[in-house]
C-alpha cells in the first residue's frame, strides 16, 4: 500500500503501533489501513464503575510525533473528571509526553 509522506518520514510510528500490548478489553481500529495517523480505540471495561460500557476514543497523530502527543478525543458521552463536555481528554501526560 501507498503510505503517506509523513508516515514514511516518521519511522518510529509504525514500530510504536506494533509494540502496543492492548488488554482484551481494548480494540484498535484503523478505518483506513493506509493512514496510521488517524485511528480509534474502543475500550470496554470488564470491571469497576464503567463495567459494561463502550467508550470510543479518536487519535490524530501530528507531524511533531513523538515529541508532541497525539490529539485524543472521547467520542462517547461519559462523565469522567478528565474528559470535558466536548470529549477532550484533559491529562497532563498527553501534554508532556516524550
Amino acid at each position: 500500500p501507498q503510505l503517506s509522506p509523513f508516515v514514511l518520514s516518521c519511522p518510529r510510528l509504525s514500530p510504536d503501533i506494533n509494540e502496543l500490548n492492548l488488554p482484551k478489553t481494548c480494540e484498535i481500529d484503523f478505518s483506513d489501513q493506509d493512514d496510521l495517523l488517524h485511528f480509534r480505540l474502543l475500550i470496554c471495561p470488564d470491571e469497576g464503575f464503567y463495567k459494561g460500557g463502550k467508550f470510543v476514543f479518536s487519535f490524530k497523530v501530528g507531524q511533531g510525533y513523538p515529541h508532541d502527543p497525539p490529539k485524543v478525543k472521547c467520542e462517547t458521552m461519559v462523565y469522567h473528571p478528565n474528559i470535558d463536555l466536548e470529549g477532550n481528554v484533559c491529562l497532563n501526560i498527553l501534554r508532556w509526553a516524550t
